[in-house]
């Protein structure tokens, strides 16, 4: 009563304790709501213990220097979160004797690598399930990883599918590399790379969609997929005195 009368915080000890009860309690309804949305994953697969996953993750800073992050696993099938981990390689213990004890370090190794292995580990035994096939965004060291670790064993390999929103951001950065380091250089018609009708930026995002596109639409035939994609290239070659439309579809998709 006083410190309320006075406008004074409660005491950080007494706050705690409520804290960890609410842990306590999320951590359950949050276990309970992954496991039923894996049960979820599992009959929309047939029943098939193998799914389908997409595996992503969050960190305090970027470019893969971070010390503390956070790895959510999806269901494809269901679009439901079935699994999480948080991940920690700072250790700020003072005590060494108390070190493994209480010690918030959990993972060791390059942030790159940070996240997928320790969830695929555990899918067994928290799901009674098989992550076989993976979905994953950016940098592959972690599914590197997991390829060493052959989690599954040889007759359970876990394979990698590639993000078409990821493929299309490395179209776009590669050009944007290859303006950057001809700037200032002319090329074969006399003029520069980044000039007027040239690869500037706007052309540079009008390829990256089309690149996604000819993935998206030829999903099931390498060999379409491949004819869309190079139409790309010869259709910003083409001219009106030498037309270069070989590789672009008849009809109105063209």
């Amino acid at each position: 009563m006083f410190c309320a009368v006075m406008n004074l915080p409660q005491s950080p000890t007494r706050f705690q304790n409520y804290n960890k009860r609410l842990l306590n309690a999320t951590r359950v309804v949050c276990e309970s709501t992954m496991q039923k949305a894996a049960k979820e994953a599992i009959v929309e697969d047939n029943s098939d213990n193998n799914i389908a996953v997409a595996v992503d993750g969050t960190w305090q800073k970027r470019r893969y220097t971070s010390h503390n992050g956070v790895v959510i696993v999806t269901s494809m099938d269901t679009g439901k979160v079935i699994d999480i981990d948080v991940l920690s390689k700072y250790c700020a213990c003072k005590n060494k004797k108390n070190h493994e004890k209480s010690c918030k370090s959990n993972f060791r190794g390059s942030s790159g690598m940070m996240g997928a292995c320790n969830i695929f580990k555990h899918s067994l035994t928290f799901h009674n399930a098989r992550y076989t096939k993976y979905l994953g965004y950016g940098d592959s060291k972690a599914f590197d990883e997991i390829t060493i670790e052959n989690i599954y064993g040889d007759k359970f390999q876990v394979e990698k599918s590639e993000c078409i929103s990821h493929v299309m951001k490395r179209m776009r950065s590669r050009l944007r590399r290859l303006k950057e380091k001809m700037k200032g250089q002319v090329v074969c018609d006399g003029k520069r790379l980044s000039g007027k009708n040239h690869l500037t930026d706007s052309q540079i995002d009008k390829i990256q969609n089309y690149h996604g596109l000819a993935i998206r639409r030829n999903l099931n035939s390498v060999h379409a997929k491949r004819q869309a994609i190079w139409a790309i290239f010869m259709h910003k070659l083409s001219t009106d005195d030498n037309t270069q439309h070989g590789f672009c579809p008849i009809g109105e998709d063209s």
